[in-house]
């Protein structure tokens, strides 16, 4: 499977995985199309599940880390060894359709201006139901799933534009990858697909959900202190690295409101998320040089103005979402 001339290198993340990997891994290694390589990469398992796939399935390419590093830290060591043109990194929650892959490879070969693509998840326990249909992207920063919850039988079929890919299983151009860096490792999860998917943006790229490209993810909309402080620091911290002073000025009223917002969610669930909060509003003013580093690497990669990059992403709120994760 592996071979010099591979044309997408799959990278499945795992971190105690024993009950997913399986589905997951047979899914991937069963699709319609073969011109792949596998990269498991662990992040210090401790449930079995790294010597079970490597006997279960002994034709991966395995990546083991001593320590948990994140999505993006796992992706960033996958992507080290992988020999694609085409990253695809994916769940391990997931199991994908046969033509999973071969859709968004056709897709992206016919479409040198997209540098990303994601497919369609449905939820895994309700195969009916939207999981997302990529992410929209609010001018502030917040990511939502897309489609979340609306019935499949009503979703389109054809392409979309969207604003972002759904870190659950997207394919990116390896080019874009390298011209980063890397993914953004300061964020260890959950804000990973909306930091990836503006930079995308911001070189210029569009991104792209493809409907015919299906994964079922086995996922469900929470929150959690720990979680609320990874997505509230990766998006102040995508914002010090992209907005320009005068952009800044004139969303003000859009902030203020998404901060008052954020906060009064905070409150009425209690201590620990307004501690969470207010963790994520101070780390990344911790090290002001290095954060100054990241902004000129940001501004270094950006094609389009801040007025470009506002048109792609969208002013409304997903107020359905918001009120779920309030119950």
């Amino acid at each position: 499977m592996q071979g010099k001339k591979t044309k997408v290198s799959v990278i499945v993340v795992n971190f105690n995985g024993m009950s997913h990997l399986e589905a997951c891994l047979s899914s991937i290694l069963n699709q319609s199309y073969q011109n792949l390589e596998v990269i498991l990469v662990d992040n210090g398992s401790t449930d079995g599940s790294l010597d079970y796939a490597r006997r279960r399935f002994p034709n991966l390419l395995v990546v083991e880390n001593k320590e948990n590093l994140g999505y993006p830290g796992g992706i960033n060591r996958g992507a080290a060894i992988a020999t694609g043109e085409y990253i695809a990194p994916i769940n391990f929650d997931t199991e994908v359709d046969q033509n999973w892959l071969a859709s968004m490879v056709a897709f992206m070969d016919e479409n040198p201006s997209v540098g990303a693509v994601t497919p369609k998840t449905l939820l895994y326990h309700d195969k009916t139901k939207i999981g997302t249909l990529g992410l929209n992207i609010h001018i502030t920063g917040l990511g939502f799933a897309r489609g979340l919850g609306q019935a499949d039988s009503e979703s389109p079929r054809k392409p979309l534009r969207v604003a972002g890919v759904s870190g659950c299983s997207f394919l990116i151009r390896r080019e874009i990858v390298e011209q980063m860096g890397g993914l953004n490792e300061d964020i260890f999860m959950y804000y990973d697909d909306v930091d990836l998917s503006w930079t995308i943006n911001a070189m210029g790229y569009d991104i792209y959900c493809l409907p015919e490209s299906i994964v079922y993810h086995k996922y469900d909309l929470k929150m959690s202190p720990e979680k609320l402080f990874s997505l509230e620091y990766g998006r102040l911290s995508l914002l010090l690295r992209y907005m320009k002073p005068l952009t800044f000025v004139l969303c003000l009223p859009a902030f203020l409101f998404t901060e008052l917002l954020v906060m009064g969610y905070c409150i009425a669930r209690g201590r620990r998320y307004v501690s969470a909060k207010l963790r994520a509003l101070i780390s990344p003013f911790k090290n002001i040089r290095q954060l100054m580093e990241k902004r000129s690497e940001a501004q270094r990669l950006r094609k389009i103005s801040d007025f470009q990059l506002l048109r792609k992403l969208q002013l409304n709120y997903e107020w359905g979402q918001l009120f779920h994760i309030l119950r």
